[in-house]
């Protein structure tokens, strides 16, 4: 007897009828959600943007390190051509002038007194007045009393101070000399052209507080160079001529002659070797410009640091030739400015 396939699998019947069913349609989102959703995909996008150049920024600040992004190394040519024109910028715009009184000449091995009066005569009205001429001159001797002599001396700098630093470093960025500087270190690509930026690379460079020993912290690149330092009973810096004519006026220093003497170009700019006391302690041999500017000095220093630090870096202002020596400070896994001074050695 055969059997239909619905009792062989009683489980399985026919197909139940077809159903009426209604299948949904998606309703079109109106014009506020659309607004809604682009403003929300605009602000993401802007949020965004702004996480990246915040993140970029502050790498900047803690990784960028001027003297590991040298291009390429500057021919001794391409810095004879740049200083000899930074010096004609100095002529036209900082006619300064200072009596220079050598006197006796002596060696560095000498002890005795070949000068028996003081080597500056300057025109008070150049250290005070905030001309255009002298303004940088000015902002710069409002420092020398900021720092402590002594490197072993803990210094704390106020708010005022550094407000004292800023306004400086603005003046001599504000400078021709200063300007054509950046130009130039822009172009070997260890400067931007960004004013803030440069502010922010002079004020890390030179007046960076760090310890030059016993963990104590003061001292920096400026301090040294453009003031002095005492170091267990040693002269360190004195580089400058307006700050060794202070401490000339103030009774603190006794200069005991010339050892070597360089004319520069225009009358009253020298390069000198001398010898001296400070605070009753003797340097056989220091090194410094006279009748220059601030601007220039900081200028030859800062390019000479970064292009080449710790090399002889030869320059030429007028038809003298001679090097300036930088040597560098590392502070925390950067780069401060330890020395910078002219050469007369050949």
């Amino acid at each position: 007897m055969s059997q239909t396939p619905a009792s062989i699998y009683p489980n399985i019947g026919p197909p139940p009828p077809p159903q009426n069913t209604v299948t949904p349609t998606a309703t079109p989102p109106s014009e506020e959600d659309e607004k809604c959703a682009k403003i929300k995909r605009f602000l993401g996008g802007a949020i965004l943007i702004a996480l990246v150049v915040i993140a970029w920024h502050l790498y900047e600040h803690f990784t960028y390190d001027p003297l590991h992004n040298v291009t390429e190394s500057p021919t001794e040519h391409e810095i004879h051509e740049f200083t000899r024109s930074l010096y004609e910028l100095e002529q036209q715009h900082n006619p300064y002038l200072a009596k220079v009184n050598f006197q006796g000449k002596t060696k560095a091995s000498y002890r005795d007194d070949r000068a028996p009066h003081p080597l500056l005569q300057v025109n008070e009205d150049l250290l005070t007045s905030e001309g255009a001429e002298s303004r940088t001159i000015v902002l710069m001797r409002r420092l020398f009393d900021n720092y402590e002599l002594d490197t072993h001396a803990t210094e704390h700098v106020t708010e005022e101070e550094q407000q004292e630093e800023d306004e400086f470093l603005r003046a001599v960025l504000d400078t021709p000399v200063m300007q054509k500087t950046m130009k130039f270190l822009e172009f070997k690509g260890v400067a931007t052209n960004n004013r803030d930026s440069q502010l922010r690379l002079l004020k890390d460079m030179w007046f960076t507080q760090y310890s030059r020993g016993q963990g104590r912290v003061g001292s920096s690149g400026f301090e040294h160079v453009f003031l002095a330092e005492i170091r267990d009973g040693t002269i360190l810096g004195l580089h400058n001529w307006v700050y060794f004519h202070e401490q000339e006026k103030l009774g603190h220093l006794n200069y005991k002659g010339h050892i070597e003497k360089l004319n520069l170009e225009k009358d009253g700019h020298y390069l000198m070797a001398l010898r001296f006391s400070f605070h009753n302690i003797n340097k056989s041999y220091n090194t410094l410009f006279v009748g220059t500017s601030p601007e220039l000095e900081l200028s030859l220093y800062t390019m000479c640091f970064l292009l080449s630090v710790g090399q002889p870096c030869a320059v030429q202002l007028g038809h003298a030739k001679f090097s300036i020596i930088t040597h560098a400070w590392d502070w925390h896994g950067k780069k401060m400015v330890a020395t910078a001074y002219p050469s007369l050695e050949k």
